[in-house]
Formats: structure tokens, C-alpha cells, sequence
């Protein structure tokens, strides 16, 4: 008998284990709007219906064949905001290093090394050139969005100095 109990003692220990891990998981992976109430949405269950429309406008939305269609105008492109400067093109000498990695590349220059973006339409230009030739090169700094203080390097021209 004594063993029995022992049986029943282990398997109650492995079932609360069990129903432990699976109370862990399912806490851990339910949904997270279970506790929280929308504070903003108080008529939670109730929706309220509008007067059904039933007649349709006189309009098809489809074009007569017979009248002809306006003429397109160009309207200027207006983002309606304020339009930031262009960042000005600084212009520099120097040996290129190569690739540093797939986006960006690596110039000695006289106060030292420049590591400089690059763009899929320079990729094939700076395929071209050999490593350690003397080049010329334009870039931009283009500040880094929310840290106003880091600035990028951007190439914007490259060509071999021979």
C-alpha cells in the first residue's frame, strides 16, 4: 500500500507540474486586451443603425460615348508642406579602400579614412574602379532621423584620377 501512495504522490506532482507549465504558457501567449478596457470606448455591445438608403444616385459613374472627356491638366506637384534644402554637395580627393560592406565604402583622404553610403545606381561604378586608386569624389551629410547630432555620408560622384 505504501507504494501506491508513492505512485499516486509522483503522479499528482507531474499532473500540478503540468498544470502549472500550461497555466505559465497560455498566460504568456493570451491576449493582452483581456485586462485592458479601452477607456475611450464606453458603449461597448451596442451599435445603432442608420435609416436604410434605398434609392440609388442618378449617376452610373460610367462616360456617355458621345461627350468627349476633358482634357488632362498638369497641376504643379504641391506637398503642402515645407520643403527642407537639398544638402549641399561637398566635393573631395582621395585613395578608395573598396567595399566595406554591401552598402557602403571606404576613402583615405588627408584627415583620414571616410566611410561613405552608397546607392544601387553607384554600384556598378565603383565595381569598375580597382582598389587603392586615387579618385575624386562628391558626398552629402545627411543627418541621421532622430539623432540630429550623427550625420551619414552619402556619395553622390565618383571618378578615377589618372
Amino acid at each position: 500500500m505504501n507504494s501506491s501512495k508513492r505512485r499516486r504522490s509522483k503522479k499528482a506532482a507531474t499532473a500540478g507540474a503540468v498544470l502549472l507549465a500550461v497555466m505559465l504558457a497560455t498566460s504568456a501567449c493570451g491576449s493582452t486586451n483581456a485586462n485592458n478596457a479601452n477607456p475611450g470606448n464606453e458603449q461597448q455591445g451596442t451599435v445603432e443603425e442608420g435609416p436604410e438608403i434605398s434609392q440609388l444616385p442618378e449617376e452610373s459613374g460610367m462616360l456617355d460615348p458621345n461627350v468627349s472627356s476633358p482634357e488632362p491638366t498638369e497641376t504643379p506637384a504641391n506637398s503642402g508642406g515645407i520643403e527642407e534644402p537639398a544638402d549641399p554637395v561637398k566635393v573631395n580627393e582621395g585613395t578608395y579602400s573598396g567595399l566595406s560592406d554591401s552598402h557602403s565604402i571606404e576613402i583615405e583622404t588627408a584627415s583620414g579614412t571616410l566611410p561613405l553610403q552608397i546607392t544601387e545606381d553607384l554600384k556598378s561604378k565603383l565595381e569598375a574602379l580597382p582598389d587603392d586608386a586615387k579618385v575624386k569624389f562628391e558626398y552629402t551629410e545627411k543627418a541621421i532621423e532622430g539623432e540630429a547630432n550623427l550625420k551619414q555620408n552619402w556619395l553622390v560622384n565618383i571618378e578615377e584620377i589618372k
